[in-house]
């Protein structure tokens, strides 16, 4: 009796990935259309802040931001505590006096405290000034409900 020994084919892994790619492709085009929306923005009316009161550290510094009426035209007025930026240009002014403040405290925070009709750029401009001047920890103050 002999024994005949049978040659067997090579295991073949391989993986099928077609249902993979539906998914992907279906995922590719759900973005592909909603991206834009997105981009967009879409009008939303945002909640009021009900967040609790930031305590005050030694090493945090307020600027705040003021709009004031100065012959019958809207200016703002930036602030560092109580001491008011009045140069020819406040934002260099006010990162000049942030990174004197930080080479005096190395671990400064910055609170920014803007009137609610203050310019939105200008508020986007003194966070520039913030980043600028190194400072990483920074609030936002609103007011309570």
């Amino acid at each position: 009796m002999s024994m005949y020994l049978r040659r067997r084919d090579p295991i073949r892994a391989e993986i099928n990935i077609t249902s993979l790619l539906d998914v992907m492709m279906n995922l590719l085009c759900v973005f592909m259309l909603v991206a834009p929306i997105i981009q967009q923005g879409v009008d939303v009316n945002l909640p009021k802040a009900s967040a609790a009161e930031i305590e005050q550290k030694d090493d945090s510094v307020t600027v705040s931001l003021q709009e004031v009426v100065q012959g019958g035209k809207k200016i703002g007025v930036i602030f560092v505590d109580e001491r008011q930026m009045a140069g020819a240009n406040p934002y260099d002014e006010l990162h000049t006096t942030l990174v004197n403040l930080q080479r005096q405290k190395p671990k400064l925070s910055v609170i920014i405290r803007a009137d609610k009709n203050f310019r939105y750029d200008y508020v986007i401009k003194v966070l520039d000034v913030v980043r600028e001047a190194g400072i990483t920890t920074l609030s936002l103050a609103t007011q309570a409900e």
